[in-house]
């Protein structure tokens, strides 16, 4: 079952549409887009981004999935490029405003991109303190050198030891004090 609102749309020939929902029948991909080429006696003509042609008929079920192409988010236009884009960019939003997403929504541009904010200092402070990387609990409390840190230090002291391994959980797990037998399981 499908849910979504059903709502009128206006088209006409030189409109930018995306599709939002897949029908792989016809080869057509949620967010994707295409050109209205004509709307005439209950069809709806269009240019896929691949070049193909596309007929549809005014009640086709495909139509209802569609919308302008106005604007997009950067995660619907992930892995393509375009001509220009304009960046919305506001400075409240730590989890959202890193130097990942940052460089995301500013690589999309081929030829030209600007960058929209509410505030530009505080925007600027956000992303040189926000690089966008996952951390652990841990290393966001301050409590571990993450893990490249742990390995790299377990590698020393294996080499100061002369060991040449190590176990994966060995320096890891936290002490829990010596190990308990507390049922008999018959092994």
């Amino acid at each position: 079952a499908e849910v979504y609102k059903v709502e009128g749309i206006e088209l006409r020939a030189g409109d930018r549409i995306r599709w939002t929902t897949n029908d792989r029948g016809l080869g057509l991909l949620n967010s994707r887009t295409a050109e209205v080429t004509g709307v005439k006696n209950g069809r709806v003509s269009f240019l896929l981004e691949d070049g193909r042609k596309l007929d549809l008929e005014r009640n086709d079920p495909q139509i209802r999935h569609l919308d302008h192409a106005w604007a997009s988010t950067v995660h619907a236009f992930q892995g393509r490029t375009v001509d220009n884009v304009i960046a919305a960019m506001e400075a409240g939003h730590p989890n959202l405003t890193t130097q990942k997403s940052f460089y995301v929504e500013i690589s999309r541009a081929r030829d030209r991109a600007e960058l929209v904010t509410d505030d530009r200092t505080r925007l600027r402070e956000q992303l040189e303190a926000a690089t966008g990387e996952r951390i652990s609990a841990l290393e966001g409390i301050g409590k571990s050198p993450g893990r490249a840190g742990e390995m790299a230090s377990g590698m020393r002291d294996d080499q100061a030891s002369g060991s040449r391994g190590r176990s994966r959980t060995q320096g890891m797990e936290p002490d829990r004090g010596p190990k308990v037998v507390d049922r008999d399981l018959g092994l």
